[in-house]
């Protein structure tokens, strides 16, 4: 008992030992910016190749590391040791096998654990675009008021990218507008730059109002004119979209009720008697039960994930 004591308490030493030394000689910081720098380089020579690359939408939707970034950015998340493409990989891969190893010690189905366990993959993208969608919320009930003040700026000389330079808005449009410029400066051609603002939000009205700009930027339009008929389009439809989402609401909401059901009728079955699990596991009647139990239950996500979409 006391050698299992001292082993304990020379464990806890070293671990603080370490700790120490890992603080004092900044190593998780100096990590971070490894990572950070490495993916920050990646991501430039990425632009670059597609900049020069002519089918680069097709390569662009087949680039797992450049989707993933575009959302990290849409997110507004610092780069680093556990917010980069690789790693959101990783977790989706973790979050697969811990659902399987829960569903499968419960159940003893490898087919079945498979079918609970495969679309937990998708869980960090989620989160991610829960948090994308969050902000662009507060890009949408800003950017009216963005517009307006884009409007009188142009009004003096007809120059969109000295207009950008005046606004004042909040985040995080406010960085997305920074990192436009940043590119302009450092001799981005202005569509290029049109292009990835465009990429860092997913709104389709604005993205629309963002093609506009850079046709009229290549055609020589007039800027206050096209924000003024964007301005009446975009706030029609915005109004357009808070009476859909008032109507999507209600169904979103009856397939959530359909899913909590399903999973309280199963667990109650199951519950009331334990020898009805036993007996779903061994015949194949039971087995077919549970496989469509579940894939009901992802369909149906999948359904209320669509209707979302109705929204835009």
């Amino acid at each position: 008992m006391i050698l299992k004591l001292l082993l304990f308490l020379s464990f806890v030493i070293i671990c603080y030992l370490v700790s120490d030394v890992f603080r004092e000689n900044k190593v998780l910081l100096k990590i971070n910016n490894y990572v950070s720098n490495k993916n920050e380089k990646y991501y430039d020579k990425l632009l670059k190749y597609y900049e020069k690359n002519k089918k680069v939408k097709l390569k662009e939707k087949l680039n797992y590391f450049h989707k993933i970034n575009i959302l990290i950015d849409r997110c507004e998340l610092k780069r680093g040791i556990l917010i980069n493409p690789v790693s959101i990989f990783v977790m989706g891969i973790v979050c697969v096998n811990v659902a399987y190893i829960i569903s499968f010690s419960f159940f003893g189905i490898i087919l079945l654990s498979l079918i609970i366990s495969l679309p937990f993959f998708y869980l960090p993208f989620a989160l991610l675009n829960l948090l994308a969608e969050h902000k662009e919320q507060k890009i949408e009930k800003i950017f009216l008021n963005f517009l307006l003040q884009l409007k009188n700026h142009t009004r003096i000389n007809n120059d969109i990218v000295m207009a950008m330079k005046e606004v004042k808005t909040v985040e995080p449009l406010n960085s997305y507008i920074k990192k436009f410029l940043i590119e302009i400066s450092s001799g981005i051609k202005f569509e290029k730059a049109i292009e990835n603002f465009k990429e860092k939000i997913n709104i389709v009205q604005i993205k629309m109002f963002l093609t506009n700009i850079g046709h009229c930027y290549l055609y020589g339009g007039n800027f206050s004119e096209l924000i003024d008929k964007s301005y009446e389009i975009i706030s029609d439809i915005q109004n357009e979209k808070l009476r859909r989402q008032e109507e999507t609401k209600s169904a979103r909401l009856v397939l959530l009720i359909l899913i909590f059901l399903d999973v309280l009728v199963y667990i109650s079955f199951i519950k009331s008697n334990v020898d009805n699990l036993i007996i779903m596991k061994r015949s194949i009647l039971g087995n077919m039960i549970l496989y469509w139990n579940f894939i009901s239950m992802w369909l149906l996500v999948l359904l209320s994930i669509k209707v979302k979409k109705l929204d835009y």
